[in-house]
């Protein structure tokens, strides 16, 4: 009888020290808040996750994976995404404010707001860099290439102090919102995860996100696009065609009319016109600018319109 006692409890034995040699078992821990905060400095969003601005304690979801400061820095990150599309396998619970390395996963970590005065200090902030006073505001959706700016109000963060001023990000922002193709003037390059414009190096330059809250944030509007008129309708070119070195694919395009003296519907017989001729070369004194396909009647403050494909 002892004999056969001795199997089951040996099985038992060798069950349960499997169970605790099991990955997430034996080495998984109990989540564990970390000593400082982290200050988001503006009403931000990531994905449908809203975080008013304030002090946040950041809690590990399992210490033994993932530390605080790994947890601060990815939270910077995941504020500076442009879209809420976290890169993978990250992803991101709304309702109970959690980061994961994958859907219902154990390492990763969560925020909450801090109790008033937070405390520790040192856990980090958003954004890095200087906020521009006031917001940049697009009128109606648009691109740049394939990158999608949706209506709305823009925070221009600058990305360093001193090499570009927040006018100068603005006019920018503007040129680059108006540039045809969405290829940037060198030295120009876009990140479109992250919603940063950046001049060579990547440290120089600024970063725009759409503003998160009720409210428009005061202090000045930093600039309003497009600069001019958009006609209601759209222009739809038949085929692949040309007028001078400005190549246009066929499909559907907006006319803004630039400056004074052209209505929506002059504009687009002068589209129609100008496509139609067979050398591509402007009747006198029309003027093209192929960078933003702006055409202007003489000088570039004259009457005009600018093209662009919708997306």
């Amino acid at each position: 009888m002892r004999e056969r006692t001795r199997y089951p409890l040996l099985a038992t034995a060798v069950l349960i020290a499997a169970l605790l040699a099991a990955p997430g078992v034996a080495n998984a821990q109990a989540p564990a808040a970390c000593p400082a905060t982290f200050e988001v400095l503006h009403d931000d969003t990531v994905g449908a996750l809203y975080l008013p601005k304030g002090n946040y304690t950041v809690t590990l979801l399992d210490p033994g994976a993932l530390s605080c400061a790994a947890a601060s820095d990815l939270f910077r990150q995941f504020l500076e995404d442009f879209d809420g599309r976290l890169r993978r396998p990250w992803v991101v619970d709304a309702q109970s404010a959690a980061f994961t390395r994958g859907a219902g996963g154990s390492v990763g970590f969560r925020v909450a707001p801090a109790a008033s005065g937070g405390g520790g200090g040192g856990g980090g902030h958003h954004p890095v860099g200087t906020i521009c006073p006031g917001t940049f505001q697009v009128l109606q959706d648009d691109h740049i290439g394939t990158f999608v700016v949706p209506s709305g109000h823009y925070l221009i963060t600058l990305l360093s102090v001193g090499r570009i001023t927040c006018s100068k990000a603005a006019a920018y922002l503007a040129r680059f919102l108006d540039d045809f193709d969405g290829v940037l003037p060198t030295p120009w390059v876009l990140d479109p995860e992250t919603g940063s414009f950046m001049r060579g190096a990547r440290n120089v330059g600024f970063r725009i996100k759409e503003l998160a809250g009720p409210t428009v944030p005061h202090g000045g509007g930093s600039g309003t696009y497009p600069s001019g008129r958009r006609c209601p309708d759209t222009f739809r070119v038949l085929n692949n065609d040309s007028i001078g070195k400005l190549r246009l694919r066929k499909g559907s395009y907006r006319i803004t009319l630039v400056n004074h003296g052209l209505s929506c519907q002059r504009a687009a017989q002068l589209f129609r016109s100008f496509l139609q001729d067979f050398q591509g070369t402007l009747p006198s004194p029309w003027r093209l600018a192929v960078q933003t396909a702006t055409f202007t009647r003489g000088a570039s403050r004259s009457a005009g319109f600018r093209v662009k494909p919708t997306r």
